[in-house]
């Protein structure tokens, strides 16, 4: 079964984007990406075309009149060379959200390397994690929200959200720069990401935790910001299931996970 999207990009610019159960083909028709340089002759100086792509959800939603749902839509942030596919969410908590992270039966193998992390493994309607070096890009441009969805096995859910989040870039590890304060009216009684604060990213293939004798990534087959180790771990193996620090009914109580960001 294939499923396809169409949608407003900006102005003119309409894609869409096809999605089958293993193979994803996007057909997009613009006349000029955000970083092709025009020159005037009569002119002694160059610049760029305004960006033709929003630069994150909420702007997908406030660009492209009367379209609020939940979807599949390219993005392009800023200084980012290309725009590729996201996750929108117009449905929790007021909208506007950009999910980066789902997991929801196990069918994708979050057990990857530097390179997959790096760059985003998985299908956006389905299970996967967009990329390290996206998340850089987008949460640099402004400040960024974040919260956790969760479904418990019982069919109960539960959120916990920070006031910031931000991601460094590949060459100081993809590290978790910024996480602001928690939330009050979170459902969740465990601030578990707030040990995270600072840390670089590590997996299988890069430790760069602060445990004195293993390798947190590799001993727990996947990749997160492992300080030493973890009170949550939104990608331990789907046999075990996600992790939170006390989370109700048990630490691996969950049976679906979406982790999603928004601008301030």
């Amino acid at each position: 079964m294939h499923l396809i999207l169409s949608f407003c990009i900006f102005g003119a610019f309409v894609s869409s984007l096809q999605v089958s159960g293993n193979t994803m083909n996007l057909q997009q028709n613009d006349g000029f990406s955000r970083n092709k340089r025009s020159t005037d002759s009569d002119a002694s100086y160059f610049f760029y075309q305004q960006p033709d792509y929003p630069r994150d959800c909420k702007e997908v939603f406030e660009r492209c009149d009367g379209e609020s749902s939940d979807g599949v839509y390219l993005i392009q942030p800023d200084g980012y060379l290309e725009p590729f596919p996201v996750y929108c969410n117009n449905t929790v908590d007021g909208g506007n959200w950009m999910v980066f992270q789902r997991r929801l039966d196990g069918s994708v193998d979050f057990n990857r390397n530097w390179e997959d992390y790096k760059n985003g493994f998985g299908f956006p309607n389905r299970e996967f994690w967009l990329g390290n070096e996206k998340l850089a890009y987008i949460t640099n441009q402004k400040d960024y929200e974040i919260r956790f969805d969760f479904v418990s096995k019982s069919g109960d859910p539960y959120f916990a959200k920070y006031n910031l989040f931000r991601v460094s870039d590949e060459g100081t590890l993809y590290r978790l720069v910024d996480v602001g304060d928690y939330d009050s009216t979170s459902a969740l009684s465990y601030n578990a990401l707030s040990t995270n604060r600072g840390m670089a990213f590590s997996t299988r293939d890069r430790d760069n935790d602060l445990h004195a004798t293993y390798h947190c990534a590799d001993y727990y087959n996947n990749g997160w910001w492992f300080n030493a180790c973890y009170y949550t771990h939104p990608n331990y193996p789907w046999s075990t299931g996600p992790h939170w620090h006390n989370f109700p009914g048990g630490n691996h109580n969950i049976q679906y996970i979406e982790i999603k960001i928004r601008p301030l």
